[in-house]
């Protein structure tokens, strides 16, 4: 079975050779201090490149990406011409909304939002860098129909639509979160700005690449990992109804499957993204409140939502590699069975994930993610490492 047959059949919800593996997108990347790691570990040699300069993020070299047995390969838009990347020597710089960013200790943080005092008056006049600048997409469908035609790879659309996540790049987190409760004028002007935006990049973006890829990244945070983000009338009256919108585009555009990025707590609003046309979510933060039990999201959402990553980056990645291999395990064995599912990191995997915990985390998923999942296996191999490492048990959901 090819990468792209394996991906495919997953995602229709039925079981190919073994679970589809992802790594090196924007929520699923690996930092550049854990690439250059791995790199010495491994003996071997690299060119850093970093394609997410705000989180940091490392381009994997593609024969390692290959022994991961990663399945995916990311396409997305290039710079406008108007606007290029150009890191000062203290690691500031300013991106295309006119918002300013600082190096913040392993990653760099938007510190000084282009709008944060501005009035609605200012709000209105402000003018959103064009969507459609040819620059962001000169030689995107050949360069996607070539990967397409000579490779197996599944390819995946990069993340496009955020409405939150932009917001707080113009206002800064706070100052918009202000906003929603108490001027909901601006927050509303905002947010129909930003979808205004973002339906015309995806429109350039899929008319191009869209009949080529297999998942379409769109995403938000709305989970803290004790509550959702927002209050439920807000979320229902203000985001969903966009969102749905937007996705509908989408799907307008692509036959990709939409997988939705949210951090937090996400599986009590589950229901909201399911209503906004939602197909795969990711990645249902393994140490959030609610989201904690894989086989209870598989039970009572499987038949409606699809999983991608819910492993424990936060939690344990870090720790013994009994444990992670365990966490792996643990969401191969539960979330697997019947397709729907692709493995990968809860999130990006961070500088403090030793080498040797990534190989494994990797290699787990090509032993015992081969198809029909052996669950007998799974759970023998489950008791003989927190035998190994009491520690085990401690990290993995109760039942």
């Amino acid at each position: 079975m090819t990468r792209r047959e394996r991906v495919k059949t997953a995602l229709n919800r039925q079981e190919p050779d073994r679970v589809p593996i992802d790594n090196n997108g924007g929520v699923s990347g690996m930092h550049e201090t854990a690439y250059k790691n791995l790199l010495s570990y491994l003996q071997a040699e690299d060119k850093l490149t970093i394609y997410d300069p705000t989180q940091r993020l490392a381009l994997v070299r593609q024969d390692i990406r290959g022994f991961f047995g990663v399945d995916t390969w990311y396409i997305g838009p290039r710079a406008p011409s108007f606007w290029k990347y150009n890191e000062r020597p203290d690691g500031s710089w300013v991106d295309e909304f006119g918002s300013y960013y600082e190096r913040c200790g392993p990653y760099t943080e938007f510190v000084k939002p282009v709008l944060q005092n501005a009035t609605l008056e200012d709000i209105k006049r402000y003018k959103f860098p064009n969507p459609r600048d040819g620059g962001r997409f000169d030689g995107l469908e050949e360069d996607t129909r070539r990967l397409f035609e000579t490779t197996d790879y599944a390819l995946v659309g990069g993340l496009l639509p955020n409405l939150y996540y932009t917001a707080w790049i113009l206002r800064g987190m706070q100052q918009f979160t202000e906003d929603v409760m108490v001027d909901p004028d601006s927050t509303e002007y905002l947010l129909d700005k930003i979808q205004e935006y973002y339906t015309a990049f995806a429109d350039e973006f899929l008319s191009r690449a869209g009949k080529y890829l297999e998942i379409q990244w769109v995403g938000d945070d709305w989970g803290l990992q004790t509550a959702p983000f927002l209050p439920p009338r807000i979320m229902k009256e203000s985001i969903v109804p966009r969102f749905k919108e937007l996705i509908s585009f989408l799907k307008s555009k692509t036959p990709a499957k939409i997988c939705y990025h949210s951090c937090g707590v996400t599986s009590v609003i589950m229901e909201d993204f399911i209503e906004m046309g939602v197909d795969i979510m990711h990645p249902v933060q393994a140490n959030a409140v609610g989201n904690e039990n894989a086989a209870r999201l598989k039970k009572v959402f499987g038949n409606r939502m699809m999983f991608h990553g819910n492993t424990n980056n936060q939690g344990v990645f870090h720790k013994s590699r009994e444990e992670v291999v365990a966490d792996a395990l643990y969401r191969i064995r539960h979330l697997a069975p019947g397709g729907g599912y692709v493995f990968s990191s809860g999130h990006n995997i961070q500088g403090n994930m030793p080498p040797e915990n990534i190989l494994a985390f990797f290699n787990t998923a090509k032993e015992y993610g081969t198809y029909p999942i052996d669950a007998d296996r799974i759970d023998a191999k489950l008791e003989e490492l927190a035998a190994a490492n009491p520690a085990v048990r401690n990290s993995l959901p109760a039942g």
